[in-house]
């Protein structure tokens, strides 16, 4: 939200969003969005795809071992999945081309036009795993005029950014535009105490790094738009972009359920249950436990490294028929990830791995959009998209464990999606509006994954922890899912200023494998698609001729068959991951957003989004009824966001500018078994922001802090060894940073 300035009427702009595939004041869309423009996402200092949840209630993070594999929780529907072939529950789009794993999902934001939050299942126009919602970036087009900027900043931990953009016409029918940016974090937030002496079992054979500093990044991205104009009713716009980044893997801490031999005492926790974990008492299988009481200060006997690198195209035609648009967008994406890890957590050798990941996607999206200006307006469009994924996963294992000195696992997936979706929006009176939209969707998954241990004297051997040679963890097979998806709605412009909507949406997540190691055969068993079902009714006001603005929603969800990571035991008797189908979950929730301008130099907005989520089991399965009444994961009871922003003219060319901004999350469970002693307390972000400008825009100086209470929270965490190993946010930063536009 920003200020349209002027002595005479302070006014809150128009903010402009494309969740309908078409630029739309938000205010009119009877969806809940939240839209950050250009200088909102500078003021907000959305640097990287994860900074988004810390300014928008309602939302927050899984981010596995740092900022490059993030997967967004919006309304508490999400899934916390590491493994790359698992797509998040809120698809990611960037220029409209959807991303379709999540290790390309966190990249740098720079160079954006605006970033749209779509809360709610986006079945009809946005397809296949929108059951949380979806996350829009619009990259900034090419201008006739010669514009651009250059940015540096610099911050603590050795840190320093650089960004660039320039553009403009080249021929009378061509324009472009040149955007990068690079950041470089030379000191590393965590500590590492690790000394050999602590390790009774020796070094890892594969895995050697021992460093004492983790946590250096160095990360960059350049994107070239092309713009050519193609007679007079059409243009073209290729989108060439890439990337890569060279950082350490960041470390878990784990956090056991295991009594520690001659500890004293009992470890109160379990797997199961439990309030407790008491770090004197509790600790993984082999004993450890990390009792210094600061989650920046670990003791691992190998420091990770995370290598990923990315490449893209995209080609956009739009041609005016008159009557008919047709957009047409035609796109590959791929990327390639290796990360190693101490996948414990500890000083001991116990495991440390490598998974190296590589990724394709091609995708071709079609659409017609009426362009009469009447009062029916439609879209029909068609949509396919191929990809596959690869991956190489394997590790050093303590022969103490019993599983081998190695374990490996290989799996390609290949999927193909395609659709048939439209939309249509028909005034029935001058006041009410009806949208009706349905997709068709048909996806078919085949996947095959061999996953083997390997003995001390280089035996290989499949992996096989059931009860025969039937239960060898070797799949070769594949899965089809067929889904009609859709949205209907109702508006009602009360004024032109005030808008009530209600809606019934679904929307689905596409059913697949799990793409972690597996013990057994039974691990391998196909996962079922998920679906929702969202009823929504809503508000959009704008008031005081336009300086206050008060939107707000109620909405429940029918959550049906949520995908969940969860622990298991395979019918030897071992403990392991699994991605599988819950029953169903139901969620309600209240929220609103209210900004408001007193006058041209000062503005307030506030957000706050309250949840109540609950599984339900109604299975006969004994394993299962623990989770019957749980929360879902990672959804906080309650959130609110709170901004205050004051300008004031320093000279008769500069002004001044002070900014506030935190987000409040109340407690919330960070996995679905809702273990008392894994639980997160609630927390308050607070950041703050100085700048010293030109009024014209020429330049820019700014301080700016974030976390300035130093906040320690967890985002995530996974079962292993007797231990949930968790991994943390990011403790304060702060720094200047230097902009001058052109």
């Amino acid at each position: 939200m920003m200020v349209s300035a002027g002595l005479a009427q302070a006014q809150i702009e128009e903010v402009v969003v494309t969740a309908q595939k078409r630029e739309q004041n938000a205010q009119d869309v009877g969806i809940a969005v939240t839209a950050f423009g250009e200088s909102e996402v500078r003021a907000m200092r959305l640097t990287s795809a994860d900074d988004i949840a810390d300014s928008v209630s309602g939302v927050q993070i899984y981010n596995y071992r740092g900022k490059s594999q993030p997967s967004f929780v919006i309304r508490g529907i999400g899934t916390q999945d590491f493994a790359p072939n698992s797509a998040p529950t809120a698809a990611v789009y960037i220029d409209e081309v959807y991303l379709g794993s999540n290790i390309v999902t966190g990249f740098q934001i720079f160079d954006v036009e605006r970033v749209e939050v779509l809360k709610g299942p986006q079945g009809t126009l946005f397809g296949r795993n929108t059951t949380g919602g979806a996350i829009s970036y619009t990259s900034k087009r090419p201008s006739d005029a010669l514009e651009g900027y250059a940015e540096v900043g610099f911050g603590n931990y050795q840190t320093t950014e650089t960004s660039v953009a320039v553009g403009g016409a080249v021929t009378e029918r061509v324009r472009m535009r040149l955007s990068a940016k690079a950041s470089e974090q030379d000191e590393g937030y965590y500590k590492n105490t690790f000394t050999p002496d602590q390790n009774p079992f020796g070094p890892s054979p594969n895995f050697s790094n021992m460093k004492s500093s983790i946590g250096e990044d160095s990360h960059w991205a350049a994107r070239l738009l092309t713009e050519v104009d193609i007679g007079d009713n059409g243009s073209l716009l290729l989108n060439l972009h890439g990337g890569r980044r060279d950082a350490d893997t960041l470390p878990v801490t784990p956090i056991g359920f295991t009594t520690i031999p001659g500890s004293g005492g009992t470890c109160e926790a379990t797997a199961t249950g439990g309030e407790v974990s008491d770090p004197r008492f509790c600790g993984d299988a082999f004993g450890y436990s990390d009792t210094d009481g600061d989650e920046y200060t670990v003791s691992n006997d190998y420091v990770g490294e995370n290598e990923e690198s990315n490449l893209g195209i995209s080609a956009r035609v739009e041609w005016d028929f008159g009557e008919i648009a047709l957009t047409s967008i035609t796109a590959w994406e791929s990327a390639d990830k290796e990360q190693t890890a101490d996948a414990d957590g500890s000083p001991f050798f116990v495991f440390n791995n490598v998974t190296d990941v590589e990724f394709e996607q091609l995708s071709q999206e079609l659409r017609l959009t009426s362009n009469t200006g009447d009062d029916l307006f439609w879209i029909l469009g068609l949509y396919y998209a191929h990809d596959e994924i690869d991956q190489g996963f394997c590790g050093d294992l303590n022969l103490a464990l019993g599983l081998g000195a190695e374990c490996r696992n290989d799996f390609s997936q290949v999927t193909d999606n395609g659709a048939l979706y439209g939309q249509a929006e028909y005034p029935i009176s001058e006041k009410l509006r009806l949208t009706l939209g349905l997709r068709y969707t048909y996806e078919k998954r085949d996947f095959n994954s061999v996953n083997t241990f390997t003995d001390e004297f280089g035996n290989e051997a499949p992996a096989n922890f059931g009860s025969g040679p039937e239960d060898d963890a070797i799949i070769d097979d594949s899965v089809s899912t067929s889904d009609l998806s859709g949205r209907l709605g109702l508006d009602y412009f009360f004024t032109e200023d005030v808008l009530f909507y209600a809606s019934v949406s679904r929307g689905f997540k596409s059913g697949g494998y799990d793409g972690d190691f597996s013990f057994t055969r039974q691990q391998l068993e196909p996962y079922d698609e998920e679906t929702i079902t969202a009823y929504e009714l809503g508000w959009k006001t704008t008031l005081a001729d336009s300086r206050v603005r008060f939107n707000g929603a109620a909405f429940h969800y029918d959550y049906s068959g949520p995908q969940t990571r969860v622990q298991r035991v395979s019918s030897a008797g071992l403990p392991f991951n699994q991605l599988i189908n819950l029953d169903s979950a139901s969620v309600y929730g209240l929220e609103a957003d209210l900004a408001w301008v007193p006058t041209d130099r000062l503005h307030f907005a506030v957000s706050a989004t309250l949840l109540d989520t609950d599984l339900s089991e109604g299975r006969t399965d004994p394993a299962l009824a623990l989770f019957d009444g749980n929360d879902l994961p990672l959804a906080a009871t309650e959130s609110f966001t709170i901004l205050g922003r004051y300008e004031y003219p320093v000279t008769e060319r500069h002004s001044a500018v002070i900014q506030l901004d935190g987000k409040y999350n109340g407690d919330y469970e960070l996995n679905a078994e809702n273990l008392g002693w894994l639980a997160q307390d609630s927390y308050f972000l607070a950041n703050a922001r100085i700048s010293i400008l030109r009024n014209d825009g020429q330049w820019e100086l700014t301080a700016w802090g974030k976390n300035l209470s130093d906040e320690t929270f967890s985002v995530g965490s996974y079962s292993l060894f007797g231990a949930f190993p968790a991994f943390y946010n990011s403790p304060r930063t702060y720094g200047v940073t230097f902009r001058y536009d052109w």
